[in-house]
């Protein structure tokens, strides 16, 4: 009785499995195995993962190069990251950092370097300055007026127009000019605009971005399409800073990339740049998906009705190399066949 209730257990798990794996392959799971992560799974994912990278191996070597290199901005984000991850850093590192950090805050180094950011934007040391000595002339609409001056002086002296420029700067006027009367609701386009216009002037922006910019300045629409790269770009600037829009949007290769970037710093808030550092650009973005829970279950239980075929085949072929290593019974001749003892 046992026996037989733990048989038909098994075949209804079997029949189960096999009605349950059909199903999920009916819903073509496997065609888009990964979904987009809610924004605090995103969050959690990445805390759990630069807390398993973020080690004292990993960190020293790097705010060493960094000192070498003299950068102030890598410098203090490795420190940070280090306070984040309780690692400790050797007293004479630490000192040689902070040292460095407060050569280059200095009144008057700051005070020199905002004079070269302001002469030239491209010749800026670093992009905290030009978030610092640029953004903030740039974010008001005396920026745009004056980058469409610029542009407007080319036209009429006969020199070659940066379109670019011209329309990102139409774009911040415009929504600066919508702001009013909608209470500010165009403000964060304002802001894209004038980080993208910056980035541009600065180089902070990759070859595929600066194309992407170059396309949608052309043609009708350009409006429309300067517009959505300007909301992405506003995206990490509100969750982060200006400044670290501007490191951040330096590693965007593309229109779409720089849109998984915005859903990057959606999730990690002030924290993208870290996470950047920490796991990199493609691991970080991995990170924004994960399988979906119809393509785990379907795979599930294609794995289970393949274990209870390897069983069966297993329990099989053990029957048969059982019965064909079987001795088998002694031959018994018939009575009259028998040997019959000689006469003794």
């Amino acid at each position: 009785m046992i026996r037989a209730t733990a048989r038909l257990a098994l075949a209804l798990w079997a029949v189960a499995c096999l009605a349950g794996a059909l199903w999920g392959l009916s819903q073509n799971p496997f065609a888009a195995p990964f979904v987009e992560r809610s924004a605090a799974e995103a969050k959690a994912a990445l805390t759990r993962a630069m807390a398993r990278e973020a080690t004292p191996e990993w960190l020293l070597p790097r705010l060493s190069a960094a000192i070498a290199a003299d950068d102030p901005d890598e410098v203090a984000l490795l420190r940070d990251i280090g306070r984040d991850h309780a690692i400790p850093i050797p007293p004479a590192l630490d000192t040689t950092a902070e040292a460095l950090i407060a050569r280059h805050d200095s009144l008057l180094a700051q005070a020199g370097a905002c004079l070269q950011c302001m002469a030239d934007l491209s010749t800026c040391p670093s992009l905290t300055l030009v978030a610092v000595c640029a953004i903030p002339f740039e974010l008001s609409p005396a920026g745009d007026v004056a980058a469409l001056g610029r542009q407007g002086a080319n036209l009429a002296t006969g020199e070659e127009v940066d379109g670019i420029e011209a329309g990102l700067a139409a774009v911040g006027l415009a929504a600066t000019l919508v702001a009013l009367p909608s209470l500010g609701s165009s403000v964060p386009v304002k802001l894209g605009a004038s980080v993208l216009r910056v980035a541009r002037k600065a180089r902070a922006l990759s070859p595929g971005m600066t194309e992407a910019l170059r396309l949608a300045a052309r043609g009708g629409g350009r409006a429309e399409r300067l517009s959505a790269l300007a909301t992405d770009v506003t995206r990490i600037a509100a969750q982060t800073s200006p400044a670290e829009a501007l490191r951040v949007l330096r590693l965007a290769d593309s229109p779409a990339e720089l849109s998984r970037l915005a859903r990057l710093a959606d999730a990690a808030g002030p924290d993208t740049r870290k996470a950047l550092a920490v796991l990199g650009k493609a691991r970080s973005l991995r990170m924004l998906h994960r399988l979906s829970d119809l393509a785990v279950m379907t795979a599930g239980l294609l794995l289970s009705i393949a274990a209870q075929i390897g069983t069966l085949a297993g329990a099989i072929l053990k029957l048969m190399l059982r019965r064909a290593l079987r001795r088998p019974p002694p031959r018994r001749l018939p009575p009259g066949l028998r040997t019959r003892p000689g006469p003794g």
